[in-house]
């Protein structure tokens, strides 16, 4: 049985998430990539053969374990570590109800002139907020 959040099944799931975790490691190289995690080359290459669990379909599972807003949340931390910004899924209606909470949120953070990690938080659930109506409305458009 697949994971709650899954969209695959779970042998699909191990797989997707196997390819991206070599993705990973054939970017930088085993000894680079091992290096950067702090552990050894022997167990990267355990974790690509299935002997060792993967960490990328632990992450996901953890993710799914939790409540929606966490999961958002670490998410969000995510992408904001690699430049970007998580965009959740949602139908117009819902989409265009958040993006003018988030956005009216965000403005009311800058109003004081100053930018703190909690305006920046704010800021960033704002564009998260406005992408998602526009991915909506792509959708319904097609």
């Amino acid at each position: 049985m697949s994971g709650a959040g899954s969209r695959i099944d779970d042998a699909e799931f191990e797989d997707a998430c196997l390819a991206r975790f070599a993705e990973l490691v054939e970017s930088v190289g085993v000894k680079r990539f091992s290096a950067s995690l702090g552990i050894s080359t022997r167990q990267v290459n355990r974790i690509l053969s299935g002997v060792q669990p993967n960490p990328i379909a632990r992450l996901i599972r953890g993710l799914q374990a939790a409540t929606p807003e966490a999961g958002e949340r670490v998410l969000d931390f995510i992408a904001a570590e690699m430049g970007g910004h998580f965009v959740p899924r949602q139908d117009e209606d819902a989409a265009m109800t958040s993006a003018i909470k988030e956005a009216a949120e965000a403005i009311a953070a800058l109003s004081d002139g100053k930018v703190d990690e909690d305006d920046r938080r704010e800021i960033r659930e704002a564009i998260s907020a406005l992408e998602s109506v526009l991915r909506a409305v792509r959708r319904e458009e097609r």
